[in-house]
């Protein structure tokens, strides 16, 4: 008789997991998912916050060392030589041909219209192209650059991404520079050069009012409005890709915007 072989044979078999260890580490997996999730989820957005702040002070960067090399800022003609306001605020209204329309986020809704009054209403692609030295469009429309006349000298003043759509954020192949949820960056340009500036949307006393003549986020009353010390500004519509005029500047869609002068 082998006796290796009989004692194979008699061996006690392997012991594996039973249904309910089973269910139990599945259980286990699943609480510790729940934790790290949520601090992901977090970490992930402070990430384009960040992002958001970083590419909110080049722009504004961008726009003052334009102004620097050329004693001007970056306001298209055809919109100077019709301003009806004191500031000019590059919205949520974007020229196509001869017409301006309203742009979308990425769900595809309409945003706000966010825009300085007057006939000339356009989004910021026309104030990159200007900040890039582009006098078209990849979609090879003419930008307000055409001919270099916004941007003789050819100087870049404004590094951003391109990507190959309109949904994403960089610049996208209309020529809109977007946020890090795929929504347009807001500028508003100090037009007339006193060093202040009234932004269309921040502007509005039902956004911005406070006590007396205070107003949120640091603005102070002033006719026509609510201003920042600053000649630059540049503000993001945050994760929700919403802003509403009816709705207080630290309340409801309005309290996740990111704003440059905070």
């Amino acid at each position: 008789m082998n006796t290796k072989t009989s004692n194979a044979h008699n061996a006690p078999a392997g012991h594996g997991f039973t249904l309910v260890e089973l269910l139990v580490v599945i259980g286990i997996i699943a609480i510790l998912a729940a934790m790290i999730l949520p601090t992901l989820g977090k970490a992930k957005d402070s990430a384009k916050k960040a992002q958001a702040k970083s590419e909110m002070q080049n722009i504004s960067g961008g726009v003052r060392a334009y102004e620097a090399e050329y004693s001007r800022f970056p306001i298209p003609t055809q919109i100077t030589a019709q301003l009806k306001t004191p500031d000019y605020t590059f919205g949520t209204m974007h020229m196509s041909g001869n017409s301006a329309r309203r742009l979308t986020n990425p769900k595809g809704e309409l945003l706000p219209k966010i825009a300085t009054s007057g006939r000339v209403q356009v989004s910021n692609a026309e104030l990159v192209a200007i900040l890039r030295a582009q006098e078209k469009f990849r979609t090879g429309r003419p930008t307000s650059n055409r001919n270099h006349r916004m941007n003789p000298k050819k100087v870049n003043f404004l590094n951003a991404k391109d990507v190959t759509s309109t949904t994403q954020g960089g610049v996208g192949t209309d020529g809109v520079f977007r946020d890090p949820w795929g929504s347009p960056y807001i500028v508003t340009v100090d037009a007339n050069y006193d060093g202040k500036t009234i932004d269309a949307f921040y502007g509005q006393g039902s956004v911005s009012a406070a006590e007396r003549n205070e107003g949120l986020n640091g603005l102070t009353r002033v006719k026509g409005g609510y201003q920042a010390n600053s000649s630059v500004l540049v503000w993001s519509l945050g994760p929700d890709g919403l802003a509403s005029a009816d709705e207080k500047a630290n309340q409801g869609t309005n309290k996740d915007n990111i704003l440059s002068w905070q």
